[in-house]
């Protein structure tokens, strides 16, 4: 399909997005939906295809009854631009989770990809943000240390944690500059199939 003869038709369909992200339909929404349009956003924002079907049961209320074929035939039609390889690899990068619509190996493993990148990625977050919290641990320790308002046994104290705190940095420190070599090891697949 062209993307002159795509946009013809998706143009119409930009107000189903505000429609889609609802949880329910109103009346007006249902008499008027377009359910090959409702179907084709649901896809390709990778909604769960009952989710999407028991949305539309709502429209019974109103006595208006889906057609579920159209929604179907859009939903799939959808699905099929969320399930390209590279858009699994964005989501995971995104830290959005695998929901289980696409049965592609190629979207499975690109998602894995993303998901390992993005894992490493927050990880460098948190070590630097322990890191910090360390250093401000640290030097609160250093002024309570020169203090002369310590007994021996707080002073004591200071000192372990001060020492603890000291190698938990160095371990983090360690750590971090290790992950950088994992964005560049290629992904793994375990089979446990035997």
């Amino acid at each position: 399909m062209s993307l002159k003869h795509m946009k013809k038709w998706l143009y119409p369909l930009l107000p189903l997005v505000v429609l889609t992200g609802c949880t329910s339909l109103s009346k007006d929404e249902c008499l008027q939906a377009n359910w090959y349009g409702i179907g084709y956003q649901h896809g390709v924002n990778g909604t769960q295809y009952q989710d999407g079907v028991n949305a539309l049961a709502q429209c019974s209320e109103f006595g208006v009854r889906a057609d579920i074929s159209e929604y179907k035939s859009g939903y799939d039609q959808g699905l099929n631009v969320y399930c390209e390889p590279e858009n699994g690899f964005t989501l995971a990068m995104q830290g959005m989770p695998y929901n289980g619509v696409c049965n592609s190996t190629a979207f499975r493993k690109a998602w894995q990809e993303g998901n390992d990148r993005y894992q490493v990625q927050q990880r460098l977050i948190d070590i630097d943000d322990r890191i910090e919290e360390i250093d401000r641990r640290l030097h609160t320790i250093r002024a309570e240390l020169n203090s002369n308002q310590l007994d021996n046994q707080q002073r004591k104290n200071l000192y372990h944690e001060r020492k603890s705190l000291e190698d938990e940095r160095n371990d983090l420190r360690k750590e971090r500059a290790l992950l950088p070599l994992l964005n560049k090891l290629p992904s793994v697949e375990i089979s446990t199939e035997w």
